[in-house]
């Protein structure tokens, strides 16, 4: 394949799983609407299952077209740019990646499974989750992205955070 359509794929398809899993957080937070409802449950599903299409996508289309389908390949890639970004050469985010994939793809079938108007989860859980793809994310755009999109994860990490934070005091003055 022509190198700049397969980079373009594996860019723009986790550009799009990302864009989707902001949608989601916003719906969460309800910021359109009000969290919870059916019909904001059910826009929230689907952007949650769309972005985890998108993102196979990604993972499918780095290793075809980056790694050749090589675990070593994938590994030593990773290393490198954890080398160039903060001076130590580790791979072992990969296995990070590996697992929220797995994670992703669970999540998504679990709650199609379940309820479709609402994800039927623990507040624990739900904080933990959104947590964790918040920092998977954040890192994969500083340590994989251009130069540009580093400034941008950091303002969008600032933003999320204090929409987060002013969306619960709002919440625990409703009560």
């Amino acid at each position: 394949m022509n190198p700049i359509v397969a980079e373009s794929l594996t860019r723009w398809s986790v550009r799009v799983a990302f864009a989707c899993y902001i949608g989601r957080v916003a719906l969460d937070l309800g910021l359109f609407g009000t969290s919870g409802t059916p019909s904001v449950s059910k826009i929230a599903r689907w952007l949650w299952t769309v972005g985890c299409l998108f993102y196979v996508l990604h993972v499918i289309c780095a290793f075809e077209f980056f790694h050749q389908w090589s675990h070593g390949r994938a590994l030593a890639h990773t290393a490198t740019q954890t080398e160039s970004l903060i001076g130590i050469r580790w791979g072992g985010g990969l296995y990070f990646n590996y697992a929220f994939t797995l994670f992703w793809v669970a999540d998504t079938v679990a709650w199609w499974w379940g309820d479709a108007n609402a994800p039927c989860r623990a507040r624990g859980y739900f904080w933990t989750m959104h947590g964790a793809f918040a920092f998977m994310f954040f890192n994969a755009t500083v340590v994989f992205g251009p130069p540009v999109w580093r400034s941008i994860a950091v303002i969008v990490g600032v933003a999320l955070t204090i929409v987060t934070l002013l969306s619960r005091r709002d919440r625990s003055s409703d009560r």
